[in-house]
């Protein structure tokens, strides 16, 4: 009989079956960005909590100038407590997919009497979060969130890109403590989901096994109905030219989507409410404004705004950058015969397209991480250098603090301008001149 250890290493090594080493320059880049942020979400620790004991001293003396503080941990809330009501588009207003609710209904249920002991009181989204992150079962709820998310995002992640131990746990601690992922968990937004399903995509899509594929092709509905801008990923289907597969994902979308809102009484009658609360939600020039918001609409309002234009003239300049923007973008995602390049430009279009885009919505860029650090001996020392820079950008923790993500915005940006760039000149272009 084989005793328990031995169990548990031949488990411990099936995980790593197939695992390709590091060269010598893979693991240099891996270990500047590895300490990097290592020290970066230190430094933002120290930083928090000088930050903290500032605005309790302030609060303390009638200042409402930290009151947004409040709002840690608030989409998790908010998400839990309109899982549980039985209109949540009608009751709440909220612009969430049914399927992006009804996944935190397993955690509602165990805030379930927290929510009740507030349910007659008017609280902003703020407020409530102020007064059930005070209760036992709100903990419980967001460490098995956070737990079950992060291991499954970092097995799936050592799977696909085979990585050895060391790397392992150098890339774990890099997605668990990287500046969009520790904010990602401080919003607590389901994103988390979608990019579990967007990972298993990319794992599974290219199986040999035809059922294996089709449940990559489901996991990548699953990731669009959670957030939509996910279903962008399709471009590598059809760069294989699966046009079926494509087609199939389209109608599993549509009917998956369309059954969701059953999840909750009244079936397609909160389609109508959900469509109105969404355009709300994306036309609001506050959120446009907004320093945390990363989308290219909002770069280009930030840019045009201080010249006084009207916002109706901005509004349709941002819309065309946009269009052109994803056509560009999805012509050459599809073309080019660089993974890299198609994570890079797939990445930035879930980033840059939607008008309302958080920060959290930089976990993306997980994937042309992983692919540069995969593909680091092949790129020219141009792109090497580049995106080291734009990583260290996205990654570092303490430009949390700044509470303005321009700078971020702009390394997606350049990312997406760059990788188009070079696919029209060097695969596009080149290829039709010949």
């Amino acid at each position: 009989m084989m005793s328990e250890a031995s169990l548990t290493q031949k488990k411990r090594l099936k995980l790593f079956d197939g695992a390709k080493p590091f060269s010598d320059k893979q693991n240099k880049v891996l270990n500047v960005l590895f300490y990097s942020v290592l020290v970066g979400t230190f430094v933002s620790m120290l930083g928090i909590i000088l930050y903290y004991v500032y605005a309790f001293a302030a609060k303390s003396v009638g200042s409402t100038s930290f009151d947004w503080l409040l709002g840690i941990f608030s989409d998790f809330v908010y998400i839990m407590d309109v899982s549980l009501e039985a209109s949540p588009y009608v009751v709440q207003d909220s612009s969430y997919p049914p399927l992006a609710i009804m996944i935190l209904y397993p955690f509602a249920l165990i805030c379930k009497s927290v929510f009740a002991e507030y349910s007659h009181c008017y609280l902003t989204v703020d407020e409530l979060t102020s007064r059930v992150v005070l209760h036992w079962e709100f903990w419980v709820s967001m460490v098995l969130f956070f737990v079950l998310c992060s291991a499954i995002i970092i097995f799936v992640v050592i799977r696909k890109y085979k990585l050895p131990p060391v790397q392992s746990f150098k890339v774990g601690i890099i997605i668990i403590m990287s500046a969009p992922f520790i904010y990602a968990v401080m919003r607590g937004n389901t994103i988390y989901f979608a990019m579990i399903f967007l990972l298993l995509f990319v794992l599974l899509y290219q199986n040999e096994k035809a059922y294996v594929r089709e449940i990559g092709y489901l996991c990548l509905v699953f990731a669009g109905l959670i957030k939509i801008y996910p279903l962008f990923f399709g471009v590598f289907l059809l760069h294989k030219k699966k046009i079926w597969a494509s087609v199939r994902i389209a109608i599993y979308f549509f009917l998956l989507f369309w059954l969701s809102f059953y999840l909750f009484d009244g079936g397609m009658n909160h389609f109508a409410p959900f469509v109105e609360n969404l355009g709300g939600f994306a036309s609001n020039m506050d959120r446009l404004a907004s320093g945390n918001n990363l989308s290219i609409t909002s770069f280009v309002f930030k840019l045009l705004c201080p010249f006084r234009i009207p916002y109706s003239v901005i509004s349709v300049i941002g819309n065309v950058v946009t269009i052109i923007s994803f056509v560009i973008a999805t012509v050459c995602a599809t073309y080019t015969r660089s993974d890299f390049s198609r994570f890079a430009i797939a990445s930035a279009v879930v980033v840059l397209i939607p008008s309302v885009s958080y920060f959290y919505v930089l976990i993306f860029a997980l994937f042309p991480f992983m692919q540069f650090i995969r593909d680091y001996d092949e790129l020219s020392p141009t792109r090497q250098k580049l995106y080291t820079v734009l990583f260290l950008i996205i990654f570092l923790a303490p430009l949390i603090l700044l509470k303005n993500f321009i700078l971020q915005s702009a390394a997606i940006i350049a990312m997406l301008a760059y990788e188009c760039f070079c696919v029209s000149k060097h695969e596009i272009f080149k290829k039709r001149l010949r």
